[in-house]
């Protein structure tokens, strides 16, 4: 019988997850019943072009909550730091608050955008995977941030987002899930019109008439998404043999089975 896992997803903005891994994280809750928390570092105030910072907080959130529901996420918990402006919290801090969500629900493996990936442009994504990596690095270590409330807690699994590839060999078989990653990412209703927007705004740029865009109905930019992430997930599978997929650069943390070359630690989402 496999153990039962701990997974805590650290995001920069509410719907990181869900375009990166939401197929990955429905197989941990549904095939694995793993627990599943998301922290989400930003208050994704700059995630319109339509609405009011403050707005688009109350909206984010409420929608963060729903798409955590329809992934059966155990929690989804909100930060609350500026969005577009994470690289100015101090990164010990970032490190202390993820370090203690991971003591906190004794976390087994953590999710979030690689720290290491190449033509990263968002200061939120890199400060986000770098928080992630150091907490994870040493959250078993007691001298690292002791009036914590809870316990150290070793974290022995790295799932990185794959946004720009780099040593990513990990592609996780979502075809039975691809409709709940789906579900869920078009949940996050502002962030679906924000993407749509940001694709039109770039073909006018560009001179390109893309009626499509132009001319959606009151769902149209839900079409759109869910026509889009399917074909970006299809191309990622279909040259290993499954119909959609999802890609990682994972990462064995700790030193058991390189001492003793053993292998204990393996994805459980196999390629």
């Amino acid at each position: 019988m496999k153990r039962k896992k701990t997974v805590l997803a650290v995001a920069a903005h509410a719907d990181d997850l869900e375009f990166m891994a939401a197929g990955t994280v429905a197989r941990f809750v549904d095939e694995f019943d793993y627990n599943v928390y998301e922290y989400i570092l930003t208050d994704n105030s700059k995630g319109s072009y339509r609405l009011s910072p403050q707005t688009l907080i109350e909206v984010s959130a409420r929608e963060a909550g729903e798409a955590g529901v329809l992934l059966g996420l155990r929690e989804v918990r909100l930060e609350g730091y500026r969005d577009g402006r994470l690289n100015e919290v101090h990164p010990n801090v970032l490190r202390d608050k993820v370090m203690a969500f991971i003591r906190e629900v004794k976390a087994d493996i953590i999710m979030s955008w690689d720290p290491f990936a190449p033509y990263e442009d968002h200061p939120d994504h890199r400060m986000t995977g770098m928080a992630a990596l150091e907490a994870a690095a040493f959250s078993g270590n007691p001298l690292f941030h002791p009036g914590h409330a809870n316990p150290p807690r070793p974290v022995t699994e790295a799932y990185w987002f794959a946004k720009h590839p780099m040593n990513a060999e990990l592609f996780v078989d979502i075809s039975a899930t691809i409709d709940k990653k789906i579900a869920a990412l078009l949940a996050h209703d502002c962030q679906m019109v924000l993407t749509v927007d940001a694709l039109l705004q770039e073909a006018q740029t560009l001179g390109v008439e893309l009626p499509m865009l132009e001319n959606l109905d009151d769902n149209g930019h839900k079409d759109l998404i869910a026509a889009g992430v399917r074909r970006w997930c299809a191309e990622l599978g279909e040259p290993r043999g499954m119909a959609f997929a999802e890609q990682f650069r994972y990462e064995k943390l700790g030193m058991l089975d390189r001492v003793f070359g053993t292998d204990f630690v393996k994805p459980d989402v196999i390629q």
